[in-house]
């Protein structure tokens, strides 16, 4: 199917290409056309199956299928080749263009470009030589390669926003298939964090106290007051830890900025001076990069107490715009270079586990970020992370003037080429300079709202219709009918189809097309009727309302297949964006069920096993049972270690929802 597609094309070209003038050069010219030599032949096939080869290499290779192109141009147009055979060049040319603009960058299609149309020049005047006609040859050049060029821009954006969805959708997917091996890793890591220290603890405490019992028996008194302040603690810690299972649903609501003040106040608690900055735009945070940036901003908080305690610390949370945030964490305190290398900081050595900073760039690399650290000239430390909003982009997208040109290049290229036919009009008459200048200037106006057309389809289709009423108004013989009927319809034609696409309403969008016709009619038989005579008859009311009826009745075919073609575009986006969100909703859905039935199986756990076990260890403490106290301990820190190893080892719960992929073949 590729090849077919990839050859279609230049094959439909070369077909024409045997129509006209295909007979005429086999037959020795009879009819309409002048007789054909043998060079002429040879040159008619040999540029006709030269191009058709560098057009089948577009695809993967545009750069070289536009210089093919490009090397049989000069010879068709220095060697006076037939008109066919030189519209069939400039066609191919055009083709050749629009590949590289659909597949290569901005920067290299703008070069590409330009070196196109210098060449092209160059053989205009070889051709022409320098005169005003070679000049207006290659304005239309370029305005038609710059038309071209926008629309394999456009192309391009398209190409990469289909890429873009079908890769957000490829790792929701991978997401939601991984979302319950994720929240048992996640729940481990809290449970062992939380309630098994304590357990331990009071293993250990109990058995010396008991061992010790005969020596010191005082022991044994503090041993029964730790264990039983220990297990209610830890049954309140376990307690919390089910009743946020219980609502976990919830939690993806806690705002980033609330959250990392949170985690501020706590080491501020512990004797950090930390200060906070924080843009509105990063609350908008997807909840994994939230997990992501708190988990960073937890540890570089940690490493700071471990080896700055005491320093002022700045947190910065920052809104790179292009659905990108940044988090800073900076300390005034010594260098870690110094630290690990002993020369300070002994108070910080053998507390962290030296996977701190792996541990932060795996948090941002699950989510597509990175993250550097590093000392900065202030003799501190600084880690900055950055971090898409929402897990999707795999790099950060360019930012400046070249994104914003190649956005406003796929949106506008195609004014200059829809004044063209306006401008045959403009120029073909014999005018004062005055009056070609006044003329100009109209045109300019008549066109220049459809910069807008995307933003404020109806307000530019209203400046529109009342540009097409400024060419009555030019005096003396100045004013042109056919002007402004062609130029009032090519900007016409522009402002219906942006109405029909992007207007507010889609359904009440058609009414563009009878509001459109009779407007420009009018304002074209009022242009002609300025003399007092309409087609060499006298412009009364019966001419003019003829006039106004016939050109309305020719120009609502025209406006209504350009609303009909925006509407239709703008019907098939829509239905390509409620198909991804469907299917990024019942992922995303699906995922969240998935976590929530870990989140359970946890709870329930917890609750048959390790609370019963807990208050066990409190009641043996309280009623002075010691002996009693290690076993039920060991008991409760053994139903933990089982729900632990389920957790680690994959073990998933007994049921769990259907995926959308089951559900659809289901």
């Amino acid at each position: 199917m590729e090849t077919l597609r990839n050859w279609l094309l230049p094959s439909a070209v070369a077909a024409c290409l045997l129509v006209w003038p295909g007979p005429e050069v086999l037959n020795g010219g009879h009819g309409i056309f002048r007789g054909f030599s043998r060079e002429e032949l040879a040159l008619t096939l040999v540029v006709a199956a030269g191009t058709v080869v560098a057009l089948g290499l577009r695809r993967r290779a545009p750069l070289v299928a536009l210089a093919g192109v490009s090397v049989f141009y000069g010879p068709a147009l220095l060697a006076d080749a037939s008109d066919a055979v030189q519209l069939f060049v400039i066609v191919g040319d055009l083709v050749a263009v629009y590949s590289v603009a659909a597949r290569a960058t901005l920067p290299v299609t703008l070069r590409a470009v330009g070196v196109l149309l210098c060449y092209q020049g160059l053989i205009g005047l070889a051709v022409d030589g320098v005169s005003l006609p070679a000049g207006a040859g290659l304005i239309i050049t370029v305005a038609f390669h710059l038309g071209v060029v926008g629309l394999g821009r456009g192309r391009a954006h398209q190409s990469a926003a289909r890429a873009g969805a079908a890769a957000r959708l490829a790792r929701a997917r991978a997401e939601g298939q991984g979302a319950a091996a994720s929240e048992r890793r996640r729940l481990a890591r809290e449970l062992h964090d939380v309630s098994a220290h304590h357990l331990t603890s009071v293993v250990v405490t109990a058995e010396a106290a008991r061992h010790l019992a005969a020596s010191r028996p005082e022991l044994a008194a503090e041993a029964l007051d730790f264990a039983a302040r220990t297990g209610r603690e830890t049954l309140t810690t376990v307690q919390q830890l089910v009743t946020s299972l219980g609502g976990a649903e919830g939690s993806d609501d806690v705002l980033l900025g609330t959250r990392i003040e949170e985690l501020a106040d706590g080491f501020v608690r512990l004797g950090q001076r930390v200060e906070i900055t924080s843009d509105a735009g990063v609350e908008l945070a997807a909840p994994q990069v939230t997990e992501a940036v708190f988990g960073i901003a937890r540890e570089a908080l940690t490493n700071t107490l471990r080896y700055a305690p005491g320093a002022v610390v700045r947190v910065g949370l920052r809104d790179l715009g292009d659905g990108w945030l940044a988090l800073t964490v900076d300390d005034a305190g010594g260098s870690r270079t110094d630290l690990e290398a002993g020369a300070s900081g002994a108070a910080g050595r053998g507390l962290g586990s030296g996977r701190g900073m792996t541990g932060m760039r795996e948090r941002a690399e699950a989510v597509g970020g990175t993250v550097t650290a590093g000392p900065d000239p202030s003799g501190g430390w600084s880690v900055r992370v950055e971090l898409p909003a929402h897990p999707g982009q795999t790099a950060r997208p360019s930012a400046g003037r070249g994104r914003a040109l190649d956005w406003r290049l796929a949106s506008h290229a195609l004014l200059p080429a829809a004044g063209l036919l306006p401008a045959v009009f403009l120029f073909v008459e014999d005018r004062d300079a005055p009056g070609l200048l006044l003329l100009s200037v109209l045109l300019v106006v008549q066109l220049s709202p459809l910069l807008w057309r995307r933003t404020a389809p109806w307000p530019v289709l209203a400046a529109l219709l009342a540009g097409a009423w400024l060419w009555p108004w030019p005096p003396g013989s100045a004013a042109d009918p056919w002007l402004a009927l062609t130029a009032g319809a090519c900007a016409l034609v522009g402002g219906v189809y942006a109405v029909g696409a992007y207007g507010r309403d889609p359904w009440a969008s058609w009414a563009s097309v009878p509001l459109a016709a009779p407007v420009l009619a009018g304002a074209v038989t009022v242009t002609a009727a300025r003399d007092g005579m309409i087609d060499g008859d006298p412009a009364g009311v019966l001419a003019v309302g003829v006039s106004v009826f016939v050109l309305t009745v020719m120009l609502l075919p025209l406006f209504g297949c350009a609303w009909l073609a925006g509407f239709l575009v703008r019907s098939r986006r829509g239905q390509v964006a409620r198909r991804e969100d469907g299917e990024l909703g019942a992922l995303v859905h699906w995922a969240l069920a998935s976590a929530h039935w870990e989140r359970q199986r946890v709870a329930a756990g917890l609750r048959a096993a390790v609370l019963d076990r807990t208050r066990e260890v409190v009641g043996a403490a309280e009623e002075g049972r010691l002996d009693d106290v290690a076993p039920a301990a060991r008991e409760a820190l053994a139903a933990m270690r089982e729900l632990l190893g389920s957790l680690r080892d994959g073990t998933a719960a007994d049921t769990l929802p259907m995926s959308p992929a089951e559900g659809s073949i289901k």
